[in-house]
């Protein structure tokens, strides 16, 4: 049996067991296949609705233009230059006059620090995996070399969309590394990777991309975007490249993720001369086309690094699933991601059977190995919530967008009075919760805030996005407004019929741990009772999940208070010290 907080045992094992079957449906089927799931490099779904990085195409290329720029520096003491931005979202459907919320939020434009690329046999993908309806494309590995590629594109089409603001003096320079303070003793392998008549060489100076003619460092000679593509294009097709193109691009969108760390990447590996014949009949040219023509798009889902870090989280949740319940929903998942991580592959596969949209952005992080730091912290209860990354991807991350219920007469879901505490700002609750999972049980609705009340019977109130602007420094912005005519793409969720049916006592893991359920219920009913508890749900504070014994709102306001900010500044403490580690 329950109490207050905790579910009762019976409760609890149904979830885990629905959970199980869940989680375990995404794993692939027992024929042997090996192979991805395409949808894995389909990026194109991923940014249906994100706008273009700094308004490109909303605005004429040769008009003068000033972004709202932040110079900022993080805990570590790494320099960033950050980009103001702000997304409007409706909070009522006609039925009520409560005005839309403008959400402000910084995109990060640059920072100080350089990322490395090492090569090794180790890396994620040394053996790729292939993709399924892809037969003849993409044999041999050459995902090192599109992803530097792939950041010399991005890199490139930086320079030129900024370089548009009058404030920002832009340039692309490439700078062949002397070597002198490494080693003498070692020795660069050289890796050669044939390119019709030309060659793309790997020594001591790093990794060279040469074409017909001579290398040149200055900058103004160095090849724009669009140019560099098409050179890279010829390489592509030449070595019928078509997935690798894809996951080497989702790779290199993780570049402002890693912030300065050393990516290692596995060693380019030929193909034989008969590996590249027959199969799928599809134009590369077409792909690569398609994925310049959505690059700004790309470009800012990529500097939206806690947007990133919450598509990843995303795939965890689940609106259906209450804050107590969450150990019962996830731990089924990481029993399994235990089971299958040592296999890249099939991690991918898991990973994006359960959410098709996201998948490439997990192949993309698992070549980087940023995955391994995301379902570490996801595993610890350390989850992202970013609303304008889920409103550009069509992705859910947290009940707050979901639905409202129906009013239960003086009584109301506490779910939805935590909805109408953030669409109508009331004071606390001016920011959107960072814990995803709804909180259990009902209110009565003279304990809640006024403005709860006043808008409790509403019918109509929602949280939908409409906008994202640019914020210039006139005060004026370069609004990208919402396209209603495009969708996501309509995918059901993936089921397996065929596998072997597995069984909890299969996995070596502590199923009934619920330290998840504890976090996210301490989490979401500390920002919902930021400013004190009603004395009926003294039960619910007086918890061991959230120990505020010396609580006691109604009777001692001051040292009710005092215990909510106490719990509150330790729960603080944690999270910047969590957010230090990932910057």
């Amino acid at each position: 049996m329950g109490d207050a907080v905790r579910p009762g045992e019976t409760r609890f094992s149904q979830v885990l067991q629905e959970s199980f079957k869940t989680w375990s449906s995404y794993l692939r089927d027992g024929n042997g296949d090996r192979l991805l799931p395409r949808q894995t490099i389909d990026l194109k779904s991923l940014v249906y609705q994100t706008p273009p990085f700094l308004g490109d195409g909303v605005i004429p290329s040769d008009e003068p233009i000033s972004f709202a720029c932040e110079e900022k520096e993080s805990g570590q003491g790494k320099g960033s230059l950050v980009i103001n931005g702000q997304s409007t979202w409706k909070t009522s459907k006609g039925l009520c006059d409560l005005p839309p919320r403008a959400l402000p939020k910084q995109l990060l434009l640059g920072v100080s620090s350089r990322s490395s690329v090492i090569l090794s046999e180790d890396s994620p993908f040394w053996n790729w995996p292939g993709v399924q309806g892809l037969s003849g494309y993409d044999n041999g590995n050459y995902l090192s070399v599109l992803y530097l590629a792939w950041a010399y594109v991005l890199s490139a089409r930086w320079g030129e969309l900024l370089g548009r603001s009058v404030d920002h003096e832009c340039q692309v320079c490439y700078t062949a590394q002397d070597m002198e303070g490494s080693p003498q003793s070692v020795k660069q392998p050289k890796v050669q990777v044939e390119l019709g008549d030309d060659v793309v060489s790997a020594e001591d100076a790093g990794l060279t991309l040469t074409t017909k003619g001579a290398l040149s460092t200055n900058e103004s000679n160095l090849p724009g975007s669009e140019t560099a593509l098409k050179y890279l294009t010829r390489f592509w097709i030449y070595h019928r490249l078509y997935a690798q193109c894809s996951v080497a691009l989702a790779g290199a969108l993780d570049i402002p993720f890693v912030r300065g760390r050393t990516i290692s990447l596995p060693f380019p590996r030929q193909a034989s001369s008969h590996e590249g014949v027959g199969g799928s009949t599809i134009s590369i040219s077409d792909l690569l086309g398609e994925h310049y023509r959505l690059l700004a798009k790309y470009m800012t889902l990529s500097s939206n690094v806690w947007g990133l870090r919450s598509l990843f989280c995303s795939t965890f949740f689940n609106p259906d699933i209450e804050c107590n319940l969450v150990s019962a929903w996830l731990n089924p998942a990481f029993a399994i991601i235990d089971s299958v991580s040592p296999n890249k592959g099939m991690l991918a596969m898991f990973l994006a059977n359960r959410q098709p949209r996201v998948g490439p952005l997990w192949l993309g992080a698992i070549l980087t190995d940023v995955a391994k730091s995301v379902l570490r912290d996801i595993r610890t209860g350390m989850t992202a919530l970013d609303l304008a990354a889920s409103a550009w991807t069509g992705t859910t991350q947290t009940f707050l967008t979901t639905r409202m219920g129906n009013s239960h007469g003086e009584l109301i879901d506490r779910d939805d009075e935590c909805r109408l505490l953030f669409i109508t700002a009331c004071q606390g609750h001016e920011r959107p919760p960072i814990w995803p999972y709804k909180p259990f049980g009902y209110t009565q609705l003279n304990d809640t805030e006024p403005t709860v009340r006043n808008h409790a019977h509403c019918i109509g109130h929602c949280l939908y996005y409409e906008t994202w602007e640019w914020i210039l420094t006139d005060g004026h912005s370069v609004q990208d407004t919402r396209n209603e005519n495009i969708q996501p793409a309509d995918r059901a969720p993936y089921s397996s019929t065929t596998r072997k049916s597995a069984t909890l006592d299969d996995y070596h893991y502590d199923f009934l741990s619920q330290s998840l359920s504890e976090g996210a219920t301490r989490g979401i009913f500390e920002s919902l009772r930021s400013t004190g508890y009603p004395f009926n749900e003294r039960p619910i504070y007086q918890h061991s999940w959230l120990d505020l014994e010396g609580t006691d709102e109604e009777e001692e306001p001051d040292n009710a208070n005092s215990d909510v900010e106490a719990q509150q500044g330790l729960k603080e403490i944690q999270i910047r010290s969590w957010l230090g580690r990932i910057e």
